[in-house]
């Protein structure tokens, strides 16, 4: 007996993976499948022997997989237990852009629970997970750069300011009320371009929030993250060095300062001066003449074409109240309009069913409006009230049971009609999630 856990392994490239070489030592399971096509996803269960007189250190795996039609491109995933137990992938025969031949890409280990590896693409513009992800979009202009906006996909974060708790209600605590771990800076060097900012006004300053309304006992239940200003600052940071498209969607605005029974949306007062701080936000997108109303239909070129980036903020307030500078940088959600529904269910399978089924109804084709896919998990009452006693799942907890089956559910459920604009997650921590949406944009050009 031993350790085990989960590897899968995501091929988004064009060619289907051939195992050309097995060897396990003092492995109790080490066995890969023989073929992985293209457009796929395998998972395969690992396990350590830890038994009596084993040396457990000299417990090891390779399997090498050879892409077809490439020529021999090759790479090994292996096993090794001499500093703890880990997983890797070494690019033994082949390169990526960020990822030169030999290069090795730690995958870690997870007991009891999953590691991934994903890639994406063809000879000379493969992407690989666990790399940086910084400039993915102008990595890939070449091959995104004449699609609109609804026809590539992009990776999300949700409640994308909650990676702190600065303060909140007296229920308040971090397992119900943290959907991030990283600041919204660290997210976009991880490949996230959509993030769900939800303002609030505490003491007096615009902070992000994670707020619900407890009608059980008449009150307003949540906490504060980062500050806008912060955002502002990090966002900045990032476009200064890397051209990409960055997209702000602002939504469930509330001031917490007029009493806990009696939370409200934003006044126009209160939204002007929200909108006038973003203003310091650069490379907002002004919109140009001869731009069609649904900025959804802009080629990705439009936005950040000649090495320029692109910050697109969508004001979606909780009243009728509609916030000035239009066509500056700030768009309503008229302009930009999302099919955004959460399956609410802490269940990963009822989750992943509900939102396959409304991408295969909602996205019968490329043009289509945007989809974005909700994969997060939403705790139940007792849940929320009790995780901080450790008898329930926080939402990390949830994370990290749903973001694993992404890698291995959403390829089956994608075509090259019919995939996801944005793939909008919880505990966004890795550059992994860029790969995949590569993968699907991989996979759209079958």
């Amino acid at each position: 007996m031993g350790q085990g856990g989960y590897i899968t392994l995501v091929n988004g490239t064009k060619y289907g993976w051939t195992k050309s070489y097995q060897h396990k030592y003092q492995m109790n399971s080490w066995s890969f499948p023989d073929k992985i096509p293209a457009g796929s996803s395998s998972t395969v269960y690992v396990e350590w022997n830890q038994g009596t007189f084993h040396h457990e250190v000299d417990d090891a795996g390779e399997a090498t997989y050879t892409l077809h039609g490439t020529g021999g491109l090759n790479f090994q995933v292996q096993a090794r237990a001499k500093n703890g137990f880990g997983l890797k992938v070494v690019l033994t025969g082949m390169e990526t852009r960020h990822a030169p031949k030999g290069t090795t890409i730690d995958l870690g280990w997870n007991h009891d629970g999953y590691v991934t590896f994903v890639l994406a693409g063809k000879v000379d513009a493969f992407t690989v997970s666990g790399r940086p992800a910084g400039s993915w979009m102008q990595d890939n202009l070449g091959l995104l750069g004449d699609r609109t906006l609804r026809q590539i996909c992009i990776p999300g974060s949700h409640d994308a300011g909650m990676s702190v708790l600065a303060s909140g209600t007296g229920f308040a605590q971090e397992c119900n009320t943290l959907t991030q771990s990283a600041p919204i800076g660290t997210q976009l060097t991880y490949g996230s371009r959509y993030f769900d900012v939800r303002p609030v006004i505490s003491a007096g300053k615009f902070l992000t929030g994670h707020y619900s309304d407890v009608t059980q006992i008449n009150s307003w239940q949540g906490g504060n993250g980062q500050s806008i200003a912060s955002i502002v600052q990090e966002v900045n940071a990032f476009t200064a060095d890397n051209k990409e498209l960055v997209i702000l969607r602002l939504s469930h605005d509330l001031n917490t300062d007029v009493g806990n029974t009696s939370y409200r949306p934003f006044t126009r007062s209160e939204w002007t001066d929200l909108i006038n701080q973003l203003a310091g936000l650069n490379n907002l997108f002004f919109e140009p003449g001869n731009v069609p109303y649904d900025l959804s239909e802009l080629r990705l070129s439009d936005l950040i074409g000649g090495h320029r980036a692109a910050v697109v903020v969508i004001v979606d307030p909780s009243s009728t109240i509609i916030p000035g500078r239009g066509g500056q940088g700030f768009y309503t959600k008229r302009r930009f309009p999302v099919f955004d529904q959460y399956s609410n269910s802490n269940d990963v399978d009822a989750m992943a069913k509900d939102q396959l089924e409304k991408l295969d109804k909602q996205r019968p084709n490329p043009d289509s409006p945007l989809f974005l896919l909700s994969w997060t998990l939403t705790q139940n009452a007792t849940q929320a009230s009790t995780c901080v006693l450790g008898t329930a799942r926080s939402i990390r907890d949830l994370a990290d049971i749903a973001n694993p089956q992404l890698y291995s559910r959403l390829l089956a459920g994608c075509s090259a009609q019919c995939y996801p604009n944005i793939l909008y997650m919880d505990y966004v921590q890795v550059p992994d999630v860029t790969a995949m949406a590569m993968a699907v944009n991989w996979l759209s050009l079958a």
